[in-house]
């Protein structure tokens, strides 16, 4: 994404003040006074954020950190604003935040300064964190860890490095909002035509323009259990053209699985409308019970639920640019205000959509008669990078089902409680409400087959 017209009327309007009315911090100079005095200071910062539990008190630290950035040789890192010295950081964060990039990036200001080749460092951001002192009261409370724990969660840590190679754009691209990537800008070119004096300056703003820093989606910070038990039941319509409208009820913990469809293909009215008579009368209705992966199963539930969770416009670790042939590294701010007010306003995320996607609403309900939880998926994908990633997961948990005997049976009162999906309005003039029921009817007159023994022999799906 380009930097906006406003940013470049803004810049235009600073490029013209005169010198005299500037402030310029540059880098301290190697092996002086100063700047052994603030390698010092960030060796004990360095000691000081490493020392932090993982939910301990970041007061000291912040103070420690507010003042490093105040003293000569790191005044010139006021050109970065993206610094956690502010309240409601918590200590995972900001121990997150300096090891993936927030160290690097302090101490690339006492190498500016020296004989050897320049590079700026942008530090990553400072990432969300979900843990059950953040939030004690949160909608996923219970799969939230303790952020001393360190055995907690253990299952999902390759679910979330598996998440978040799938959430990570190509080399030398960001994902927007939308989860659509992008070509990262060359700022030394949109900056080339400015006066020398302001060149890096400009360069150096245009780095941390939200469309030139590597962005990604990113899952907050802590550890999660894995939700091991209870039902997800999943309903909606799946295909276009061809199509089958579902219900399906899987169980975490043995992987017993429960599909009922009624599948056909959209006849189309002269005019290309849909005949819905005509579609519901070639329906075709089946009914069976197997099992599945239970692993798979847990980490598409797990997936499904922190959905919603992920962080956008997150850049994830440090960005380290070489500085500009013929750049003077030095930092120029205003002595002025004009009281012009201006502000640059950003644009809302957009995605790409096509007919071919449908919605399902999934809802997982925990053992011992916890709150359900629901949401929706857009099937059969999505730019959206964690909708998609949920997409792979359900078609990887979905394709070891074998259809046999199922080990638990589904409640009524579960199916129930389930949302009817909706569909586009040209593909199903009348909805599919009644679609839907008949599924559920047929789901809870489901019979078991006889060899498959004691506790499911000859009976429904539930009492």
């Amino acid at each position: 994404m380009p930097v906006s017209l406003a940013s470049a009327a803004v810049l235009g309007w600073l490029l013209s003040v005169a010198p005299s009315q500037e402030r310029v911090f540059s880098p301290c100079a190697p092996d002086t006074s100063d700047w052994r005095k603030a390698g010092e200071g960030l060796a004990a910062l360095d000691a000081q954020v490493e020392a932090l539990a993982e939910d301990g008190d970041v007061r000291d630290a912040r103070t420690a950190m507010r003042a490093l950035l105040a003293s000569r040789c790191f005044a010139l890192a006021r050109e970065e604003s993206r610094r956690p010295t502010d309240k409601g950081v918590s200590a995972l964060a900001l121990k997150v935040w300096w090891r993936d990039g927030g160290k690097a990036w302090l101490a690339s200001y006492l190498e500016l300064g020296g004989p050897g080749p320049r590079e700026v460092v942008l530090p990553p951001d400072v990432r969300s964190v979900l843990t059950p002192d953040s939030a004690s009261d949160h909608r996923l409370a219970a799969l939230l860890c303790p952020a001393k724990d360190k055995t907690c969660g253990t299952e999902t840590e390759a679910w979330r490095t598996r998440a978040e190679r799938a959430f990570r754009p190509e080399p030398g691209r960001h994902r927007e909002s939308s989860g659509t990537e992008t070509k990262r800008p060359d700022c030394s070119v949109l900056v080339a035509a400015k006066p020398k004096r302001w060149r890096y300056t400009a360069w150096r703003s245009c780095l941390g323009e939200s469309g030139s820093r590597p962005r990604q989606v990113a899952l907050p910070l802590g550890r999660f259990r894995s939700p091991e038990d209870g039902w997800l039941v999943i309903r909606g319509r799946r295909g276009h053209y061809g199509f089958c409208d579902e219900v399906r009820a899987y169980h975490l913990r043995t992987g017993s699985a429960y599909v009922s469809k009624s599948c056909g293909d959209l006849m189309l009215m002269e005019g290309g409308g849909v005949d819905a008579a005509r579609t519901d009368a070639a329906r075709q209705g089946t009914v069976s019970g197997g099992r599945m992966a239970p692993a798979l199963l847990r980490e598409l539930t797990w997936m499904l639920l922190l959905g919603p969770e992920v962080q956008r416009d997150v850049q994830v670790e440090a960005w380290r640019v070489p500085v500009p042939a013929g750049y003077r590294v030095e930092r120029r701010e205003l002595l002025v205000d004009d009281g012009s007010g201006v502000e640059v306003l950003g644009g809302g995320a957009t995605g790409w959509f096509h007919t071919g996607q449908t919605r399902l609403r999934w809802t997982w309900f925990p053992p011992r008669g916890a709150e359900p939880l629901s949401g929706e998926l857009t099937y059969p994908d999505s730019s959206w990078v964690e909708v998609d990633h949920a997409n792979v997961l359900l078609r990887e948990a979905e394709a070891t089902f074998e259809e046999g005997c199922p080990s638990e049976r589904v409640l009524p009162t579960m199916l129930d409680f389930t949302w009817a999906p909706g569909v586009n309005g040209r593909d199903a003039p009348e909805g599919v409400t009644k679609a839907q029921d008949t599924l559920v009817e047929a789901l809870r007159a489901w019979r078991a087959p006889l060899h498959c023994g004691p506790g499911l022999d000859g009976e429904g799906v539930a009492n």
